[in-house]
């Protein structure tokens, strides 16, 4: 399977950890502890979601004299709606008063791209996958998309090499389509499996971002970069010398 193809439906976990919003925020907790589990979804009694409670909604707690406390002033510019439901997150008995209630969720077809993108943009390790119904079919986090990677890594190395000649060619086509590349300056050559790469680049990343562009191409066993001299004035020589690539 590439690594194009591959959804939420294809590395989520089925096994979702559950709990009712009625249970208590002490359940939750022997919970995750008896299943190994950072969180657990909240679901009514329709198994349609409702939230999800996580390590960090029961470590602020008023038992553990952890309740966050912010200053006076912000108090009083924080709206009193926000500051009570604060107040039952740190004090209220039920997952129903200490879950987080705004969930961000995907669909089961959502693809890799999709579904980190989601997880930096909310700053989340997990997203619930969830059916057009409402129900929650599996888990996606951040360790299902590592699998991911580490299976796809496998599946590149073992795609067929392409001739010397292809490989050039794929290189140069590869280079043009990245705006950090200045291929005016630079010169391509694969021989044997070993690409070499001479001229001219603005800096020592840039210097790195073409040995790994270049080592990503099927057929390439070595690069060598010899020829590739870094000058920080590439960006203005490039419109005053022109190198084949």
């Amino acid at each position: 399977m590439s690594i194009e193809s591959i959804t939420a439906r294809d590395i989520m976990s089925g096994r979702v950890a559950a709990i009712s919003p009625d249970a208590s925020c002490r359940l939750a907790a022997k919970t995750m502890l008896k299943r190994k589990v950072s969180a657990l979804l909240v679901l009514d009694a329709k198994r349609r979601l409702l939230g999800v409670i996580s390590e960090g909604d029961l470590v602020h707690r008023m038992e553990l004299g952890t309740r966050k406390k912010g200053s006076w002033w912000l108090a009083l510019l924080t709206p009193d709606r926000t500051l009570a439901r604060e107040y039952a997150r740190a004090h209220g008995r039920k997952v129903a008063d200490a879950m987080t209630r705004n969930v961000v969720v995907v669909a089961p077809d959502a693809k890799i791209p999709a579904i980190v993108a989601l997880m930096d943009k909310h700053g989340v390790k997990r997203l619930p996958v969830v059916g057009a119904d409402g129900k929650p079919v599996g888990v996606v986090s951040r360790a299902d998309v590592l699998a991911a990677f580490a299976d796809a890594a496998l599946d590149t190395q073992d795609r067929a090499p392409l001739s010397d000649a292809d490989a050039t060619a794929e290189i140069r086509k590869r280079l043009r389509k990245e705006s950090w590349s200045d291929t005016a300056l630079l010169n391509v050559a694969v021989d044997r499996g070993v690409a070499r790469v001479g001229g001219i680049c603005a800096s020592k990343a840039q210097h790195d971002a073409i040995r790994s562009l270049c080592e990503a191409v099927p057929g390439i066993r070595h690069v060598q970069l010899d020829g590739l001299q870094v000058v920080k004035a590439a960006v203005a020589l490039k419109h005053s010398l022109r190198v084949p690539i």
